[in-house]
């Protein structure tokens, strides 16, 4: 998807996408370091509000051939043009859903947990906790919850539910981007 579609559909959905730009292949990139996530032994990553794909696409590109990624988004246009992107790879499974059911698909697909939640979810203007919360009962002790902001205001919804987190920044990104790294204890 182009950048003019992305801005329309931010336009047109900001409560669903929160911005009106793209994440860039440096926050993908940040997002997705060997020290977050051990992709050598991760079967089941999750990615919420996977947009239009550029964080999904490093994530399979990181992926062993036998994971699997639970690839959430509820935006029709992001959904289709995620098929149209990635639909022909098995590993894949994209689910137009809430993610406060990531437990359910996470037992449908096969696991107990998750290894890895990565987030694009625009918390800070979604004020319940349930996805956070939801992510951490989900994911397996000493895995790691990885989310996507464009400031430090949500920085304390995390270390609630999680305890300790490490930032990452990411100056080249518009907005600049702050990765929350949350291991989950």
């Amino acid at each position: 998807m182009g950048a003019i579609k992305f801005f329309i559909q931010g336009i047109k959905n900001f409560k669903e996408v929160g911005t009106f730009s793209r994440s860039s292949h440096f926050v993908g990139k940040t997002m997705t370091k060997d020290k977050y996530i051990d992709w050598e032994n991760a079967k089941c990553i999750v990615e919420l509000g996977a947009g239009d794909g550029p964080i999904t696409k490093q994530i399979l590109q990181k992926m062993s051939p036998d994971a699997k990624l639970l690839c959430f988004e509820i935006n029709d246009k992001f959904c289709e043009e995620l098929h149209e992107s990635f639909g022909h790879d098995n590993r894949i499974t994209i689910i137009k859903d809430d993610a406060k059911k990531l437990g359910e698909y996470i037992r449908q697909a096969g696991f107990e947990y998750a290894d890895a939640v990565l987030s694009e979810i625009p918390f800070v203007i979604i004020p319940e906790d349930d996805i956070i919360e939801e992510s951490h009962r989900c994911l397996k002790k000493g895995g790691n919850y990885v989310q996507l902001h464009y400031s430090l205001v949500a920085k304390k919804r995390y270390e609630r539910i999680f305890g300790n987190i490490e930032i990452d920044f990411v100056g080249l990104n518009v907005p600049p981007a702050f990765i929350h790294i949350c291991e989950k204890q």
